[in-house]
C-alpha cells in the first residue's frame, strides 16, 4: 500500500509513512490522478518510450487534473443534493409528524368528531369503543342529553343496570319529563320488580303524557260508598277496589301508604268531629293506587220534641195516650208537670188519661245522648 501523501510504498501493518510521517489510508479514496501516474511512471520504465510519448504524458496530466476536478466537483454536488433531499424529508416528516397531532388535537376537541365516531361504532356493535367516545363527547357537553341517553343504551346493551339507572336519571334531572329516559326507566324497573322505584317514578311527574306510560302499572283508586261532605248522624263508609288488590286507610288525614290500616270492614263514623279518609289500593305485584280521600263532618242534632196524641184538652171518655218516639231514641215522662229527666218513667206503650186535672211532660233523649225540649199537654178528664 503507498502514502497517499508522498506516494512511498508503506509496509504492511504500519499505520505511519516512514517517508513523511502522515497517517497511512486504510481504505484509500479512488484518485484517478493517482492511477495516470502509475501508468506514466509504468511507461518510463520501459525503454522503448520516446519523445512524443512525453508530450502525451504532459497532456495525459493535465487530462487527469480536468477529471479529478469534475469528480470532485460531482461528489460535491451529489453530497449537496443528498443533504438537501434528506433535509427536505426531515422537515416532510415533521411536518407530518405536527399535522397529525394538529389533527388529533383537534378531533378530541370537537364534539361531533367524537359524537359521530361513538355512532358508528354502535353501529357496528363495539359497545366499548363507542362508549369510549360518548365520555369524550359528554365531557364536551356534560347537559347534552341525547349523548346520555345513548350512553345508558349502551350500559342496557352491555347489562351494566347500574350505569344505566344512573344515566337515566341524570336525564330527568336536565329534562323532568323526558318520554324515552321514562320508557327505559320503566323497562328497567319492571324487570328488577322494583314497584316502589316504579311508583316513587309515577309520582314524580305531573305530565299527563308522560303518566299514560304507567297505563299498564296502573292500579284504580279506591271508590267511597258515601259522598264526602256533612252527616246529622252516624254513617258507614265502605271503600271498593279490583278484587285483586289490598285497601289500606287513614282517617286523620295522614299517607295510607306509610301509616295505613288494613281494610277489612265498613268504617263506622260514630264521633261528632271531622273525618279526613284518605285510602289506596295495592295490587299483588305492589304497585300502588293514586291516593283517593273524602272529607266527612259528623254534627249531631238534637231530637225534635215528640208527638203526642191525643190533644191536650178536656176529655169525659176514657182515652189512651200514645208518644211517637224517633228509632234510636227514647220518651221519658212525668204526670205531675215536672221537668222529666234520664231517671224518669220510660215511654214504653199507650198511656191511660187518669182522671182529673194533669199535665203530661214529655223528654226524648237520642241514641248519641242528646236530649229534644220538653213538651206539656194538659189533659183534664172527667168521666160521666
Amino acid at each position: 500500500m503507498k502514502c497517499a501523501n508522498c506516494g512511498a510504498e508503506i509496509k504492511l501493518g504500519c499505520v505511519y509513512c516512514s517517508v513523511c510521517g502522515k497517517e497511512a489510508q486504510i481504505v484509500p479514496d479512488y484518485n484517478v490522478e493517482e492511477d495516470i501516474l502509475k501508468e506514466l511512471l509504468e511507461e518510463d520504465d520501459k525503454p522503448s518510450k520516446n519523445a512524443s510519448s512525453n508530450g502525451k504524458k504532459k497532456k495525459s496530466l493535465k487530462n487527469s487534473q480536468k477529471k479529478k476536478k469534475e469528480a470532485e466537483q460531482k461528489k460535491k454536488q451529489k453530497q449537496k443534493r443528498l443533504l438537501i433531499t434528506v433535509s427536505v424529508l426531515i422537515a416532510i416528516a415533521i411536518i407530518g409528524v405536527i399535522i397529525v397531532l394538529l389533527v388529533q388535537n383537534s378531533h378530541k376537541k370537537s364534539f361531533d368528531y367524537q359524537y359521530q365516531k361513538g355512532i358508528s361504532y354502535t353501529e357496528e356493535k363495539n359497545y366499548t369503543k363507542a362508549l369510549t367516545y360518548f365520555e369524550q363527547a359528554e365531557k364536551l357537553q356534560p347537559d347534552n342529553v341525547d349523548v346520555l341517553l345513548r350512553m345508558a343504551d349502551l350500559y342496557r346493551l352491555r347489562k351494566d343496570e347500574t350505569s344505566e339507572e344512573a344515566y337515566l336519571l341524570q336525564i330527568l334531572t336536565l329534562d323532568k319529563n323526558n318520554e324515552e329516559a321514562y320508557q327505559m326507566l320503566i323497562a328497567l324497573y319492571d324487570k328488577q320488580k322494583e314497584y316502589d322505584k316504579l311508583q316513587d317514578l309515577y309520582e314524580q311527574s305531573d305530565s299527563d303524557k308522560i303518566k299514560a306510560l304507567f297505563d299498564n302499572y296502573e292500579v284504580k283508586a279506591p271508590e267511597f260508598s258515601e259522598e264526602a261532605g256533612e252527616y246529622n248522624d252516624t254513617i258507614e263508609i265502605e271503600l271498593m277496589a279490583d278484587s285483586d288488590c289490598t285497601i289500606y286507610y287513614t282517617l286523620n288525614g295522614d299517607s295510607p301508604i306509610e301509616k295505613g290500616m288494613e281494610y277489612t270492614e265498613p268504617i263506622s263514623l260514630e264521633d261528632e268531629k271531622e273525618y279526613t279518609i284518605k285510602a289506596v289500593a295495592k295490587d299483588a305485584r305492589g304497585f300502588y293506587s293514586e291516593i283517593a280521600e273524602a272529607d266527612y263532618e259528623i254534627t249531631f242534632e238534637a231530637p225534635d220534641s215528640a208527638n203526642v196524641t191525643p190533644a191536650a184538652g178536656t176529655y169525659y171518655d176514657a182515652q189512651s195516650i200514645s208518644i211517637q218516639v224517633p228509632a234510636g231514641s227514647t220518651a221519658y215522662y212525668t204526670w205531675d208537670g215536672s221537668t222529666p229527666t234520664q231517671d224518669s218513667d220510660v215511654y214504653s206503650e199507650p198511656l191511660e188519661m187518669p182522671q182529673g186535672n194533669n199535665v203530661l211532660s214529655v223528654l226524648v233523649v237520642d241514641d248519641h245522648g242528646l236530649a229534644s225540649p220538653v213538651i206539656r199537654y194538659n189533659y183534664i178528664y172527667l168521666p160521666e
